[in-house]
């Protein structure tokens, strides 16, 4: 599988961009805690006792650094292309230090995973149902998922369409964001049990130390919804 990097310089540092078909990821050099805080944390403080958790679909190791905080949380990365990995050090800059952990596991396919269920699955690319039908059936029986998803105001028909390819494996389906990102980015909260709002944990986030982006105020602006979103989705979201 071939990526392609392509590194822009801006006002705010540089930033990376990893391109492979449709898909593209973004990586800002002075922000590489806003994505990985927030998607670690909203799912880790929501979840009363993860241990285990898997990444798939993208390259930021960020997020398995985040989760590591979390005591006896296990982390598994999926992603092949290990030569690109090395090659976004400047934007990943705890990879090295992530990689070694001993709780942490970077595989080249899903299917090289032991067969052990996950807490918390992370897709960093949107899926379509036949990855959620598969992934779904590697969760916890109270585990649940968090997908980056296209666009609802420059992508409104594949927005739909991915709701509706979760219909059937979730009981909880919200969008939210990344607030105060250089560039917010959409994801999907995806769960038949736990809600990433009356579920969250206080005591848990006021717990993490050394945070630059995510805390309490964040987690819940995160999941805040327009009106005309809610008018125009009300029949596929599930809040």
């Amino acid at each position: 599988m071939t990526h392609h990097l392509e590194i822009v310089g801006t006002d705010c540092a540089q930033v990376g961009i990893v391109r492979h078909d449709t898909q593209e990821w973004m990586f800002f050099q002075n922000y590489p805690f806003i994505q990985s805080e927030l998607l670690a944390h909203v799912s880790a403080c929501v979840h009363p006792n993860p241990k285990r958790a898997l990444i798939t679909g993208g390259f930021d190791t960020q997020i398995a650094f985040e989760l590591l905080k979390h005591e006896d949380m296990h982390v598994d990365f999926v992603q092949e292309d290990r030569a690109m990995l090395e090659n976004l050090h400047t934007f990943l800059p705890q990879f090295q230090e992530t990689k070694t952990h001993a709780r942490f596991k970077l595989y080249d396919r899903i299917l090289d995973l032991d067969l052990q269920p996950y807490d918390i699955i992370i897709s960093l690319s949107t899926l379509n149902a036949h990855q959620v039908d598969g992934l779904q059936r590697m969760l916890a029986p109270r585990g649940f998922m968090v997908s980056v998803a296209p666009s609802p105001l420059l992508e409104q028909e594949a927005f739909k369409d991915t709701l509706k390819d979760l219909q059937t494996c979730a009981q909880i389906l919200m969008p939210f964001n990344t607030p105060y990102a250089p560039t917010p980015q959409i994801y999907l909260f995806i769960s038949k049990h736990y809600h990433p709002l009356a579920d969250m944990l206080l005591q848990k986030i006021d717990m993490l130390d050394g945070l630059r982006y995510y805390n309490a105020e964040i987690h819940h602006a995160a999941f805040a919804q327009p009106q005309w979103l809610k008018g125009a989705c009300a029949r596929l979201l599930k809040n």
